[in-house]
């Protein structure tokens, strides 16, 4: 059996998702292909694949704008196709459930069908930072959860993330933030902490930065994936109204030795129990 998954992700939460899912399918004697989407052209015709999987972060309770493009860049299907969606986001909330629904729509025209969808928690890259027990708890869960959730759409075991009353009209409303990062994106700003290193020039997935003249050069592309200042090894750059929501620096995902003082610990806090309560039950019938 042979899987595709085709997968955006901004700074590593939904790459580490879809990796657990390539050995969860390898394990059940899958080849498995990975396509970033930022990367060279969609060259592979879906029809030749057993399991056809999209991948990414929510943003703003949307898929990225780059996953929508992405959908609507894909050829008609002669017969329907089958796919699931993975998706990952900071919180457990239910506007999340909102966020494929535009995807959805475009990939039924297309002639595919959606049979599986799975969200799982992941630390957040904006908005602040999660402590390294909340992370390591986060990826833990997921580690656990990927094996069933594979195995499921494997058996052809139908799995639903549904939508609600108002859904799709607020999902429209919040696709503002394809127009507002564009807008926000021009306003980033590199302080005299650079060292040059180019790496946000080099790893930008729209290539929306550049150097002229010694000086950065932020342009209209920007989709506020966040991986040019949580990348920033010297958290040099500036991310225009939303720096008093700036995260740096890559999570360990290890078991913290200490005890953390988290100041973040009432966040949401009945959503991540009842996420964690719903996830480890699934985990303990498995």
């Amino acid at each position: 059996m042979k899987t595709l998954i085709c997968y955006f992700s901004g700074t590593g939460n939904t790459k580490k998702i879809v990796d657990l899912y390539k050995k969860a399918f390898e394990e059940n004697n899958c080849d498995v292909t990975l396509y970033k989407i930022e990367s060279k052209k969609f060259e592979y015709d879906i029809k030749n694949y057993d399991f056809v999987g999209i991948a990414y972060p929510i943003h703003a309770f949307n898929a990225p704008e780059m996953i929508v493009d992405f959908a609507k860049s894909l050829p008609k299907q002669n017969i329907k196709q089958k796919y699931f969606i993975i998706k990952t986001s900071g919180e457990p909330l239910k506007l999340n459930n909102i966020s494929s629904i535009k995807t959805k729509k475009i990939l039924k025209k297309k002639n595919m069908i959606l049979t599986n969808e799975y969200h799982y928690v992941m630390p957040y890259n904006i908005i602040f930072r999660h402590s390294d027990e909340m992370a390591y708890k986060m990826f833990e869960t997921a580690k656990k959860l990927v094996p069933i959730d594979c195995n499921e759409i494997i058996n052809h075991i139908p799995a639903k993330i549904n939508n609600f009353f108002m859904g799709s009209f607020l999902a429209w409303i919040f696709r503002i933030e394809y127009w507002g990062a564009k807008f926000n994106g021009k306003k980033y700003k590199v302080n005299d902490k650079c060292v040059h290193c180019n790496k946000c020039v080099n790893s930008c997935p729209t290539n929306n930065i550049k150097i002229e003249n010694g000086k950065f050069i932020f342009g209209k592309k920007c989709i506020m994936c966040m991986r040019c200042s949580f990348m920033c090894p010297t958290n040099a750059i500036k991310i225009g109204w939303f720096e008093k929501w700036k995260v740096n620096g890559e999570y360990n995902f290890k078991k913290p030795e200490n005890e953390e003082n988290d100041k973040h610990k009432n966040f949401c806090k009945k959503a991540y129990e009842k996420y964690f309560n719903v996830c480890n039950e699934k985990i303990s019938k498995n």
